[in-house]
């Protein structure tokens, strides 16, 4: 299925006061953060929480991320995090995301990241079918 077919799965958050900067907007490396916890939570939701996969030797490493800010988020302002699977190929998965302000709709941030997939000494490995078939592709 192509990747703009495939659904978003939401992930609502609240901007903490910690998380941003002296400008008083969220500062630029949170998004990173938010995102992570949209793919941990997509992969729980989907039958393979990263805990499952870690205890099976599967692990998924960022081998790159890209973020395109659009807006700025502030303290205390809902956000809804909105993930899909974009790809899934033999070693390697890549993640989209959209970061919205849950109220307005306000698009704020778009992103992508790419993980390889490893066993436990770090070495390339193909993502097990298991995996694939959980995460629907």
């Amino acid at each position: 299925m192509p990747s703009e077919e495939r659904p978003w799965f939401d992930v609502p958050l609240r901007v903490r006061y910690a998380e941003t900067d002296a400008q008083g907007v969220v500062y630029h490396a949170n998004y990173l953060v938010y995102m992570e916890v949209a793919r941990s939570s997509i992969t729980r939701e989907r039958g393979f929480p990263y805990q499952a996969m870690e205890a099976a030797g599967i692990n998924l490493v960022v081998v790159d991320a890209r973020l395109r800010f659009r807006a700025p988020a502030g303290y205390d302002d809902p956000l809804v995090v909105r993930v899909r699977i974009r790809s899934l190929r033999g070693k390697v998965v890549a993640f989209a995301y959209r970061i919205e302000h849950a109220e307005t709709g306000r698009l704020l941030v778009t992103g992508e990241t790419t993980h390889l997939c490893v066993d436990g000494s770090f070495r390339p490995r193909a993502i097990p079918d298991e995996v694939v078939r959980a995460l629907g592709c």
